[in-house]
């Protein structure tokens, strides 16, 4: 318990500053009144995350993920307007944002960054098909349609639009999400239903290190063909934070041992002034993860198999002892 205890607390000693980066799109450059828009499915990168971004060949049109766009449509709710929010232009009056579909995926560039947060609003389109409905989708409230004949009076259907963001890590699905309205109609009092029209800030931070989150759209109005809201979002200033990995480990100069490439990939080789030692790679929560016996003067440790992240290096020669801090990337 003790050596454990030992490694949680350099792991918490790297893990507990974070180095913060913004992505406010600002830097992209768009013509007037225009949005990204290849016809290939080639996702777009910030300086903290890659956003996905597909486009169908069969029939020419943007089929999922992610565009930056300086359009500023407040006006126009239909399919023709996808790119326009109801708040006019990005978060603070800025000239460049993100629209987002349903099931969009965004990568952190780095392994184990924590999404602190983003805002977020309603595109024009989704907006508009929400407040006065249209060919397809019901007016939010109403009973038309959906709720006639029920005991549910006329404009207090409980409606909703919300997105939820769920994080992945190594592959896996983590459990917890985060949920932010778009609209809500479920309340008793209809004085308190609204549909999002300005920027809102999402404290995604519960979600932890994650390597990506995905946004998932959920609404009340769904049909023979599924939901008939328009799935459409818009976010902007999107802040993560990542461990701050300099300097923290005190003994990367120690002569004892010399631990290269790091960050490594595939393998490390170990150079020792004391050969015949034992080393143990533990992960942040102290669980010795690979050993090795007898290390040689110099030893490469094949660690192929070890999923990327933080790790420690211990190497145990007779009194001798000394912790690195290595990086899988």
């Amino acid at each position: 318990m003790k050596k454990t205890i030992t490694f949680l607390s350099l792991a918490f000693s790297i893990l507990g500053t974070k180095a913060q980066t913004i992505a406010d799109f600002e830097t992209f450059t768009l013509s007037a009144n225009s949005a990204y828009s290849p016809t290939t499915s080639t996702p777009f990168q910030t300086s903290n995350a890659t956003f996905e971004y597909r486009y169908d060949n069969s029939f020419n049109y943007w089929s999922g993920g992610f565009a930056y766009t300086n359009k500023n449509d407040s006006v126009t709710g239909s399919y023709s307007n996808l790119y326009g929010v109801r708040a006019g232009k990005g978060y603070t009056n800025s000239a460049i944002y993100v629209v987002g579909q349903d099931m969009g995926v965004i990568t952190m560039n780095a392994p184990y960054n924590t999404v602190n947060g983003f805002y977020i609003t309603n595109t024009t389109y989704a907006y508009k098909t929400m407040a006065k409905g249209d060919m397809f989708a019901r007016k939010f409230g109403d009973t038309t349609g959906t709720g006639s004949g029920t005991t549910i009076a006329q404009g207090s259907y409980p409606d909703f639009f919300k997105v939820i963001v769920r994080g992945y890590k190594n592959g896996s699905l983590k459990s917890d999400s985060v949920t932010v309205m778009l609209a809500d109609y479920t309340f008793t009092n209809n004085a308190q239903d609204f549909i999002l029209s300005t920027w809102q800030y999402v404290n995604a931070s519960v979600l932890g290190a994650v390597d990506s989150i995905q946004f998932l759209m959920r609404s009340s109005d769904v049909g023979q063909f599924g939901i008939n809201t328009p799935l459409f979002f818009a976010i902007d200033n999107f802040e993560t934070s990542a461990p701050n990995l300099v300097g923290v480990a005190g003994n990367e100069q120690d002569p004892i041992l010399n631990a290269y490439p790091n960050p490594f990939n595939t393998a490390i080789t170990l150079s020792s002034l004391i050969p015949g030692g034992t080393v143990k790679i533990h992960d942040i929560s102290g669980k010795i993860i690979y050993t090795e016996v007898a290390v040689n003067e110099t030893s490469v440790l094949d660690l192929s198999a070890v999923q990327p992240g933080v790790y420690f290096l211990e190497f145990m020669a007779g009194e001798q002892k000394t912790i690195k801090k290595i990086i899988k990337y």
